[in-house]
């Protein structure tokens, strides 16, 4: 999500703390270092980001937008046993 996308606006009233999660600041591929994001690719700690402004698109709250994610992810890839909290051993 660069600074002339077009969902900025709604990225610029991401919580501080939600920024620092989900927008860790990126390095360029040959200064890799692990744990950190690297700059134009899309990477997956972005999601979070995403969900903010869907939410704020949407005008849904937020939690509620990431449950209903998290529910239609269980859902489609079959995984009950994550949604339940335990391991029963179902398979996918």
């Amino acid at each position: 999500m660069t600074s002339t996308h077009a969902s900025r606006k709604h990225i610029d009233n991401l919580p501080a703390d939600l920024r620092e999660l989900f927008l860790p600041p990126a390095v360029r591929a040959e200064a890799f270092v692990p744990g950190r994001p690297v700059k134009g690719r899309n990477e997956p700690s972005a999601i979070g980001a995403v969900a903010w402004v869907a939410h704020k698109v949407k005008e849904v709250a937020f939690e509620e937008f990431v449950e209903q994610g998290w529910t239609n992810a269980v859902e489609l890839f079959g995984l009950r046993e994550l949604a339940d909290g335990r391991n029963s051993g179902v398979g996918v």
